[in-house]
């Protein structure tokens, strides 16, 4: 054949080859590969550092230019290549066209051209490197951790970051082959994943990511519960009017309901050749599954974190570790079905502003902790047909004005008595205030108390329900150190009048206006008025005392004293006589006759005359 150095026109020499070296140092793709035929497998002859670098071709949907198209990155030590000689039988610049699947009968063979030739040498270029990929300078211990390789295992932690254990040095050089590649024998180089269960060599149902995903599907529990004290239901009280049902049904806020969140498993049910799969040294999978009525779309991470579109549209979304969302723009969403949402830890949202409608009830509860709603530079509005505090102990009004609004309102306590507790003053101002204690008693206990009213007072006692019991008086003013006023300020159309009966029809006491008189009236015979002193009764008077009564009973243990100038019995014009004065004269005094003056009152007068005398009643 002759040489024309034409290229194209030269002959096409295309070759098969193992990827022994794939650091290139220009970043360019290219691989060290040892060729069949044109290369031997003794790397004393021939070793790996003095192979030629071979050229990747890329896709035509790859770019292959600055910041475009795909990285030149996928053959790696062990993988079979073809290719061609770019400057044909000179052969020095190999050109990889595409890389050969296999079945490999057996692992690398250490020291042999040909395999996988990590742990041959203490290469600079392919063991220890730096955290930035490079290559540590100095070379160092042979070891097959600088290369990517699946987790050991992982463990989620909650709250915290997924801890990921890693194959020591050791632990992976005493797996099978040592981890290089091929990582396994008698079975396809092809994943797994793509051959899918028909192919007993694959093990997706017992072994790696599908079967690790379905021992581990998370399950949770939501349980919201809530119902009214036993105070509050006991004590509601009932409509006015027909019905006169409870005012509130605290059936329609009792809430008992449990929910559970289960983890789909993983519909895994590729067939051969339907699922496009791509998986990493290190661990990672992605798939694009067209197997029949199995369709799927499937990304996971080496550390347990995943995605997966179901056949049926289903999304799961499961990440070992922290979960970042950040939106710059809106974000919306539609959900037409049921939101269940389980959060273990503590949830912090900041709003700007926040609109919430429901068509339904919302419930909150907490079943050790406190609810708390706050809005300090703003306004808390709680609306509804019945707004209700339930509190078991206390329900505490914290402001310096608390307004209640409305037409007609009422304070209703039920269930037992209240108690309004004050330290300092309290003051309640109405238009119309009215008391009312129906069923009992109304006890009020002060240090001292001052009313001012500003009209008229008018105080009606119905003691119909409490007289059979033995409770004759209606009303008792007591006083225990002190005395009781009763003052009509005004002397023009003051008065005091204390009745007995209506407007005083059976007897009446009176201090009447402008005269300041008083008047003690009755109109029951039988009793009348009775003045009793255990010691002395005095009645003094300026101008005129005037006791009018059908019968009128006047007494005193000891004495009665009338003092006046002038006092009238009946209003007669007949003055009263001083008895004993009258005796002495009446005993001593003579009668001039023809015969002398006459003796003095005969004996059997005398005594008569004595015995008319009041023991009781002395005038002087």
């Amino acid at each position: 054949m002759s040489n024309t150095y034409f290229q194209g026109k030269d002959g096409f020499i295309w070759w098969h080859g193992v990827v022994e070296d794939r650091k290139d140092p220009l970043f360019l793709g290219r691989c060290r590969v040892r060729i069949l035929g044109w290369h031997t497998a003794n790397k004393a002859e021939l070793p790996t550092g003095d192979l030629p670098w071979a050229f990747p071709v890329m896709p035509i949907t790859s770019a292959s230019q600055t910041n475009a198209g795909e990285a030149p990155v996928g053959p790696v030590e062990g993988t079979w290549v073809m290719g061609y000689y770019r400057d044909g039988e000179l052969a020095q610049e190999p050109v990889m066209m595409g890389t050969l699947p296999g079945i490999p009968e057996n692992y690398a063979k250490q020291n042999t051209g040909f395999n996988d030739p990590r742990l041959d040498d203490p290469d600079t270029d392919k063991q220890t490197v730096l955290k930035s990929g490079e290559a540590k300078p100095g070379g160092g211990s042979i070891s097959i951790t600088a290369w990517p390789y699946p987790p050991k295992t992982y463990m989620a932690n909650a709250g915290k970051e997924v801890t990921i254990t890693e194959y020591s040095n050791e632990e992976r050089q005493a797996l099978l082959g040592k981890s290089l590649y091929p990582r396994s024998k008698n079975e396809p180089t092809t994943s797994r994943y793509a051959r899918g269960g028909a192919d007993d060599s694959s093990k997706v149902e017992t072994e790696g990511i599908v079967a690790t995903k379905n021992a581990n599907l998370q399950r949770g529990q939501l349980a919201s519960s809530y119902s009214a004290s036993t105070s509050l239901v006991k004590n509601i009280p009932e409509m006015t009017s027909a019905p006169y049902a409870k005012i509130i049904n605290t059936n329609v806020f009792t809430v008992n309901l449990s929910e559970s969140i289960s983890q789909p498993p993983s519909p895994y049910s590729a067939v051969y050749p339907f699922n496009h799969v791509y998986e990493s040294e290190s661990g990672h999978l992605i798939e694009i599954d067209d197997t029949p009525s199995k369709e799927r779309l499937h990304w996971y991470h080496r550390s347990g974190t995943f995605t997966e579109f179901h056949p049926k549209g289903i999304r799961t979304d499961f990440v070992t570790g922290h979960h970042y969302h950040m939106v710059h723009g809106n974000a919306e969403s539609i959900i037409r079905g049921r939101q269940k949402r389980i959060i273990e830890g503590d949830s912090f949202t900041a709003y700007k502003s926040k609109y919430q409608e429901l068509s339904n009830d919302f419930v909150v509860t907490s079943e050790g902790g406190n609810i708390i709603l706050g809005a300090a530079a703003g306004h808390s509005i709680v609306s509804g047909t019945h707004a209700i505090l339930d509190g078991t102990r206390s329900v505490m009004l914290s402001a310096p004005t608390i307004i209640r609004s409305g037409k007609s309102l009422r304070d209703i306590a039920t269930g037992g008595s209240e108690v309004i507790l004050n330290s300092g003053g309290y003051s309640v101002q109405a238009g119309s205030l009215t008391f009312g204690a129906a069923q009992g008693a109304m006890n009020v206990t002060v240090m001292s108390e001052s009313k001012t009213i500003g009209g008229t007072s008018e105080e009606v006692i119905s003691n119909l329900l409490t007289f059979p019991m033995g409770n004759i008086y209606g009303k008792t003013i007591r006083t225990l150190v002190g005395g009781i006023v009763l003052e009509a300020f005004n002397p023009l159309n003051g008065g005091i009048s204390l009745n007995h009966g209506p407007l005083g029809a059976v007897s009446q006491i009176s201090i009447t206006p402008v005269t300041g008189g008083i008047k003690l009236i009755t109109t029951t015979p039988a009793e009348g008025i009775s003045l009793t002193s255990g010691t002395v009764m005095t009645f003094l008077s300026i101008g005129n005392t005037s006791i009018t009564a059908s019968t009128m009973s006047v007494s005193a243990g000891t004495l009665i004293d009338l003092s006046c100038p002038i006092i009238s019995l009946s209003g007669g014009a007949e003055p009263a006589v001083l008895g004993q004065t009258f005796m002495d004269l009446f005993t001593n005094h003579q009668h001039p006759t023809s015969v002398g003056p006459t003796g003095p009152i005969m004996p059997q007068y005398a005594q008569k005359v004595l015995g008319a005398m009041s023991k009781a009643v002395f005038l002087s």
